[in-house]
């Protein structure tokens, strides 16, 4: 499917041009932005030789339970790890630091889960669609991970892990029933812990009405809606956005989407949104064709985590969901998504190439 992987490889470097130049237009006018410029465009190099190694790495090694055991016992350590010895930011404990560069542990364990269950699943197809077989064990490994993530403390990507689980075992062949049963627990749990935790109902209250909450918990959605505004249709034009001047936090990391809407206007965000479409649509192909099923639910999970972060970050920014810290792939500054995102799309591209097209069917002449 040499096609589909080269329109892939084409949008991935589009979402990273805009990601660059976003980057540096913040960069510009933000105390140290040269550091935090020079660092996101390592990080991007990084990730770029990552994936070319990963698009020639075939992805049938990670069926050898060696490996598979290794890239799990060191996901679970890492993780144990940063509750112990991370840097403590805004308080949580999220990332570990090594000289310069820091990561965090919770973007190798969306990997791991993904890889992992792809795996069991593919090969426990005979009981799949038995609960304590089938519907259980995908559960428990989801809900065990997460709940390390949880701890440091981080929801958002504990749910992004839990949502992927649920698209993979709908594909494996779950019986539906189940996913629609516990659909309802997940969601209660969820709420539960919006609630144990004030600054997350705050959040959640804010959301609801951020202007009775201007100058806390609703300053975030009020400066992004602002941009979105400012920005209008075609944008103000590059670099020419006034909210990234100390207005609106995180303005290169989590809240990027609105400096390209300030910037590129509703023009720009669609075009962003279009780009993540075609990726989507290209790895669902990818997904469709692959030579196995454990390539076919390596390639789900791989497009949901994609999908479900991209719909989360634009969700929270635009305001249809409560304030919550996550980047958008491949544009956000930072270290381990980028990285992490461009490793699983060089594992795309490697089912792409072992993929076949379907062959169609002739119409029959009379």
């Amino acid at each position: 499917m040499e096609r589909e992987a080269t329109v892939m490889l084409m949008v991935v470097l589009a979402l990273l041009a805009t990601g660059v130049l976003t980057v540096y237009s913040v960069s510009a006018v933000k105390p140290g932005g040269d550091d935090m410029f020079r660092h996101h465009v390592a990080y991007v190099c990084i990730g770029l030789g990552i994936m070319a190694v990963a698009s020639r790495f075939n992805y049938h090694w990670f069926e050898k339970h060696a490996l598979l055991r290794f890239m799990m016992v060191a996901t679970f350590i890492l993780l144990v790890t940063v509750l112990v010895y991370g840097d403590p930011v805004r308080g949580a404990r999220r990332w570990i630091r090594v000289g310069p560069f820091q990561f965090q542990p919770s973007e190798l364990a969306k990997v791991a889960v993904v890889i992992f269950l792809a795996l069991k699943m593919s090969v426990n197809q005979k009981s799949i669609q038995t609960f304590w077989r089938g519907f259980v064990p995908p559960i428990l490994t989801a809900l065990f991970f997460s709940g390390f993530i949880l701890v440091e403390p981080d929801l958002g990507v504990p749910i992004v892990i839990v949502a992927t689980t649920f698209a993979m075992m709908f594909v494996a062949g779950v019986r539906t029933r189940y996913l629609v049963a516990s659909s309802a627990p997940v969601l209660g749990g969820v709420g539960f812990l919006v609630i144990a935790y004030p600054y997350r109902l705050e959040r959640v209250v804010a959301w609801l009405d951020p202007w009775a909450y201007s100058t806390t918990k609703g300053f975030h959605l009020i400066q992004s809606l602002a941009a979105f505004a400012r920005g209008s249709l075609w944008g103000m034009g590059p670099g020419a956005g006034e909210q990234k001047l100390q207005y609106l936090p995180d303005a290169h990391t989590d809240f990027i989407f609105p400096v390209i809407g300030e910037e590129m206007g509703l023009a720009g965000t669609l075009a962003v949104m279009a780009l993540f479409f075609v990726l989507m649509l290209m790895a669902m192909r990818v997904a469709k064709c692959a030579p196995d099923l454990f390539g076919s639910l390596l390639a789900v999970g791989i497009t949901a985590l994609i999908a479900l972060q991209a719909l989360f970050n634009v969700a929270v920014t635009t305001g249809m969901l409560p304030t919550k810290g996550l980047p958008l792939p491949f544009i956000s500054c930072g270290g381990t998504a980028i990285v992490v995102f461009l490793g699983l799309i060089g594992i795309l591209l490697n089912i792409a190439s072992q993929a076949e097209e379907p062959q169609r069917q002739l119409v029959p002449a009379f």
